[in-house]
């Protein structure tokens, strides 16, 4: 059970809820698909269908959602994951270009 502590913050970056589809490929250039949770400039945490190894690359690309979607196309690194449930893994993704 969680206790009434305030865990302070420690991410560099402020969190901003986001819910969009991303593709993403691991080396080969086949994507596949995942789902955000939320993003930040420094990185995003991914719900995606398989473990990934900590320290995989990942190629990233998804639309901001608004009147004026941004396409955005990044590199990123897995640092942290944990299961959800038997098929999901939240997956934390650092920002590297």
């Amino acid at each position: 059970m969680f206790d009434d502590k305030v865990i302070p913050e420690r991410r560099q970056f402020p969190r901003v809820e986001l819910n969009t589809v991303v593709n993403y490929t691991v080396v080969v250039p086949t994507f596949e698909v995942a789902t955000t949770k939320d993003f930040s400039q420094g990185g995003v945490c991914l719900e995606v269908k398989r473990k990934l190894p900590i320290g995989t690359i990942l190629r990233i690309e998804f639309d901001l959602p608004g009147e004026n979607p941004e396409h955005i196309q990044a590199l990123g690194k897995v640092i942290w994951q944990r299961q959800k449930t038997e098929d999901i893994f939240a997956t934390g993704v650092k920002f590297l270009t």
